[in-house]
């Protein structure tokens, strides 16, 4: 036996597999093309001919394939026997697809873990690495030996698998609401003649701000009091109706700036003047409420 499985080795499973071995722990590897998992071989990662032979190595299973369509396609295949074996899964998804896969996992007399990556496969096993997990307390411990490998901040948010799912998704879509900040402001940077090594110098000046737009915005939010006299939406249009246009000029097409200049527009047609921009969330709540109502 193995210390643990590792099924999948793209990006994110050779990371984890090479984590693990320079940790000490020994490792079975199956991957769908045998080519890819060839580099990892050496004296504590064994290569494993079948998927079904490669789980049933290890009382550890780490499923890192793509997404819970190719998860489920290759448990179906393998037909391998989970019983008493940790599953966790790190495939791309929604909460939707958790349990499923958990209730499966189960079914064949395993147990489960959901996990979510943060970070870039290059920070796995440094102290970079970011990892958040749902599930049992007892199996969370039991992965200990995988967490110390992987290093940086493993944490358990909670027994509900799919609760670690839905952080993943509120982390990602923050990822790329600054993936997009980026690419637009890089663009108007260009097309100003602001070079862009002047325009990241500025990136730093703004971060005690991003942490009190946040701090204070998720209080008001939480009371449905959106009074704030420092900035208030009023404040907001000015610069909007600006940056939208500049955004034009720099060959934006349906820049985030124009959507939010909108946004801001129909919470002033509602009445809202002196009210810090966190009420523009009145607005998505109001949608949403209609949508779950359908």
């Amino acid at each position: 036996m193995t210390d643990v499985t590792v099924i999948g080795t793209g990006l994110i499973g050779s990371a984890i597999v090479r984590a693990c071995a320079d940790s000490g722990l020994e490792v079975s590897v199956w991957n769908r093309t045998p080519e890819r998992p060839a580099r990892l071989a050496g004296r504590d990662v064994h290569l494993r001919a079948t998927a079904a032979e490669a789980i049933e190595a290890s009382p550890i299973v780490l499923l890192c394939l793509l997404d819970y369509e190719i998860t489920h396609a290759v448990l179906d295949e393998a037909a391998a026997d989970l019983s008493g074996r940790l599953v966790v899964q790190s495939a791309s998804g929604v909460p939707d697809d958790v349990d499923p896969l958990r209730k499966r996992v189960e079914a064949a007399g395993g147990r489960y873990l959901e996990a979510a990556i943060l970070n870039y496969p290059d920070a796995i096993g440094t102290e970079d690495c970011f990892t958040v997990y749902g599930g049992a307390a007892e199996d969370f411990k039991e992965l200990a030996g995988v967490t110390e490998a992987l290093s940086g901040k493993q944490v358990r948010l909670g027994p509900d698998p799919a609760y670690a799912k839905a952080y993943h998704v509120v982390s990602s879509a923050f990822y790329y609401a600054f993936v997009n900040g980026f690419l637009e402001c890089s663009a108007i940077a260009e097309s100003m003649g602001v070079p862009l090594n002047d325009f990241a110098e500025s990136v730093p000046l703004y971060d005690p701000g991003f942490q009190n737009t946040i701090g204070v915005g998720l209080g008001l939010i939480a009371r449905r009091d959106y009074t704030f006299e420092q900035a208030p939406l009023t404040s907001h249009l000015n610069v909007l109706n600006n940056l939208a246009v500049i955004a034009e000029r720099a060959g934006i097409d349906h820049s985030y700036l124009g959507v939010m200049r909108e946004r801001v527009l129909r919470a002033m047609d509602q009445g809202y003047r002196r009210e810090h921009v966190a009420v523009l969330t009145e607005q998505f709540r109001s949608r949403r409420a209609v949508l779950h109502n359908r």
